[in-house]
């Protein structure tokens, strides 16, 4: 088993921070509002520029990213949103498009495939945000309130796939939460920023 280790520090403040992170660990940030859960996710993935990350440890070959706001193509079908990460690192189309069709099968929105973002609710986005961010297999996940528009009834089921694509793939996963039922249900370490 490899650990990642990552230092990071943030200028607008007194944080330093050091991440170690096993193979396919799953750690959960918790805290109220404000506390810091959506910069640091944002500093681990490189995208904060008051900060700088020190790997002391190996770094991650690739990072998959959720924020808080799903990002998909506006243009792109949802099919195509999830291949697009998977093109990315150089996936042929054909490849992409039917692991693209499968991920969201396995999210239970492959009957939205052909659609785009505007035309699917905001739990269905965060579905193909959540096939997208996985679909290339990142060593490291980062994902800002994950389950956060999916419907309660739902949640649950993708929960469990998530995990399953972590554990099967060794993906380590650093999550921000309000929701306890997330921490549990994927049995993730706690980290409670304050």
């Amino acid at each position: 088993m490899t650990t990642m280790t990552t230092r990071v520090r943030f200028d607008r403040g007194d944080l330093t921070l050091d991440v170690v992170l096993p193979d396919a660990s799953i750690v959960a940030l918790t805290g109220p509002n404000g506390v810091g859960k959506s910069t640091l996710l944002r500093c681990l993935a490189g995208l904060e520029p008051a900060s700088s990350v020190e790997r002391l440890g190996p770094s991650p070959a690739s990072i998959g990213y959720l924020p808080q706001r799903i990002s998909l193509f506006p243009a792109m079908s949802l099919r195509d949103n999830v291949a697009s990460s998977l093109r990315f690192i150089g996936a042929g189309r054909v490849e992409a498009r039917q692991r693209a069709a499968e991920l969201l099968a396995e999210f239970e929105i492959d009957e939205l495939a052909r659609r785009r973002p505007h035309e699917v609710s905001g739990g269905q986005r965060q579905r193909a945000g959540l096939a997208r961010a996985i679909a290339a297999v990142p060593d490291l996940l980062l994902l800002d309130e994950p389950f956060v528009a999916i419907d309660v009834a739902a949640r649950r089921s993708m929960r469990t796939r998530l995990v399953e694509h972590l554990v099967a793939s060794g993906t380590r996963c650093v999550f921000a939460t309000h929701d306890d039922a997330d921490v549990e249900a994927m049995g993730a370490v706690r980290v409670e920023l304050a």
